[in-house]
């Protein structure tokens, strides 16, 4: 793509990717999750696809609320949950995403691999780290508040992890979508807040 926009200079490319290009010129907009009620009103158009009989009413509409908060208002996730109504309802939905990776397993046939299931959508931003990545992830998923960078650097570092590379890291995971950096207290640095409880429990499954 850098050949690309230096041969022709007035090109403009509009590209998705998991993390910053690194281009000159490179203007970002990033992807954030869906408001509760454009998460509801997906769930609802994808469940209602799967089981014609569902109906958005009051009760049901709270167990919805309910889904669209645990998974963070992120859409695959959303379309996962939404294929299991037919088989589960969607109270019983709600209550088994207490374990969401055994639930949402059942994606579309004609998506690619890393969108079939949820694991394999955290399996696959995992696989594209570095180890030291790795390491830090696991070691803010400790923090299911989120932190200060401090706090970060604190706990990060250690056994063969240098306190000053800690931040570097951080940015990695954030330029990679897996830490969202926070203006809030403290400049908090919030482990997983993009795609929430998702990371942090499968960076949590694979150690301290």
């Amino acid at each position: 793509m850098d050949l690309l926009l230096r041969a022709a200079p007035g090109a403009r490319v509009l590209a998705t990717s998991r993390e910053p290009l690194g281009l000159a010129g490179e203007t970002l907009f990033p992807v954030e999750p869906l408001r509760p009620d454009d998460a509801i009103r997906l769930f609802t158009e994808r469940a209602t696809a799967s089981a014609p009989s569902f109906t958005l009413d009051g009760e049901i509409r709270e167990a919805v609320a309910e889904i669209c908060h645990r998974l963070d208002g992120i859409p695959l996730a959303l379309e996962l949950a939404a294929t299991r109504v037919r088989g589960l309802g969607v109270r019983e939905l709600a209550a088994r995403l207490k374990d969401r990776f055994r639930v949402l397993t059942a994606g579309q046939r004609g998506a690619p691999a890393r969108q079939q299931t949820l694991r394999a959508v955290i399996d696959w931003s995992w696989e594209l780290l570095g180890e030291q990545e790795r390491i830090v992830l696991r070691r803010l998923a400790g923090f299911a508040g989120g932190c200060t960078l401090d706090a970060a650097e604190a706990v990060c570092a250690g056994a063969g992890l240098p306190r000053e590379e800690v931040l570097d890291l951080v940015t990695r995971l954030v330029d990679r979508s897996l830490v969202v950096m926070a203006d809030s207290p403290a400049g908090a640095a919030l482990p997983a807040a993009r795609i929430g409880g998702r990371v942090r429990d499968g960076a949590t499954a694979r150690g301290g």
